[in-house]
């Protein structure tokens, strides 16, 4: 398939870093060991093409892990933008609730005073409406006094006229009883 791929200049797929790095330690793994030492002989050839395609690959890889840090961190933040604005809504509206029940407690405290201030009035125009019927009734008492004292001065003289002689009595149309 490579010469089918070289044939039509088709672009292999892109092989991760980690696939790289696999590739890399598989050709550690089966280098030949150098006897009595801890060393191996590895083809240079095939590690310096394998480190290449890693330098190559690697800032594609880093991109793309920007991308994905970027995203997030840009998710972070309208994620606390919104969590902000949900918060100061709900600071808006529980002072919005608290002006109006502070505004319903003056309400209340102003409509208690017009109350007391509407009942001390209705007891003074009470004691007023009462202390004008009394001095209107106390006058017209001496009045009906009065007029009752010449009523009865009236009927005395009446009844001294009537005692002391008949003869006064005026003839007449009067009525009789």
């Amino acid at each position: 398939m490579s010469d089918i791929s070289d044939e039509f200049d088709l672009e292999p797929e892109p092989v991760s870093i980690i696939d790289m790095l696999d590739h890399l330690e598989s050709l550690v793994n089966q280098s030949r060991r150098v006897p009595l030492t801890p060393n191996i002989v590895i083809n240079e050839e095939e590690i310096l093409d394998v480190l290449d395609q890693i330098r190559v690959g690697m800032p594609e890889e880093i991109k793309e892990a920007r991308m994905v840090l970027e995203t997030r961190e840009s998710r972070l933040r309208e994620a606390q933008e919104q969590a902000e604005q949900i918060l100061a809504a709900a600071q808006e509206r529980a002072e919005r609730l608290t002006d109006d029940h502070e505004v319903t407690r003056r309400a209340g405290a102003e409509a208690d005073a017009i109350l007391t201030d509407a009942r001390e009035r209705s007891r003074k125009m009470r004691r007023d409406a009462d202390d004008y019927a009394r001095e209107r009734m106390e006058e017209l008492e001496t009045q009906l006094a009065t007029a009752l004292s010449q009523v009865r001065r009236g009927v005395e003289a009446l009844e001294a006229g009537r005692e002391g002689g008949s003869e006064d009595k005026p003839k007449g149309r009067g009525r009789r009883r």
